[in-house]
């Protein structure tokens, strides 16, 4: 094997292990949002049974203006896709649960 060929397979064998390191991570990404859909759908629901809107935008705004700070002006669409994954529509239970589902969806 010459050096080039010797490269290559060094090369390669990082990018694996990054790979597994992203594919790691992704799946903590994957369970991070859903816990924290969760933690957002009982807010929603305990808002809305107290007769109060789903969202509260001043609340939305100093998320966004964090994941702005943290990440750079791509962290306000980060955000934005965040806070809509995490508003999405309540399960069936919340109107069950005596809330009506208002405000932004």
């Amino acid at each position: 094997m010459d050096s080039h060929e010797n490269a290559v397979a060094v090369a390669g064998v990082k990018i694996d292990e990054a790979r597994k390191e992203i594919d790691s991570l992704d799946l903590q990404i994957i369970d991070i949002m859903r816990r924290r859909r969760d933690i957002s759908h009982q807010i929603q629901r305990q808002r809305t049974s107290e007769g109060g809107t789903r969202t509260v935008l001043s609340r939305e705004k100093i998320i966004i203006d964090r994941y702005v700070a943290a990440l750079g002006s791509q962290g306000a669409t980060l955000a934005l896709n965040v806070l809509s994954f995490c508003r999405g529509r309540l399960p069936e239970s919340a109107t069950e649960a005596g809330g009506t589902p208002r405000g932004n969806s």
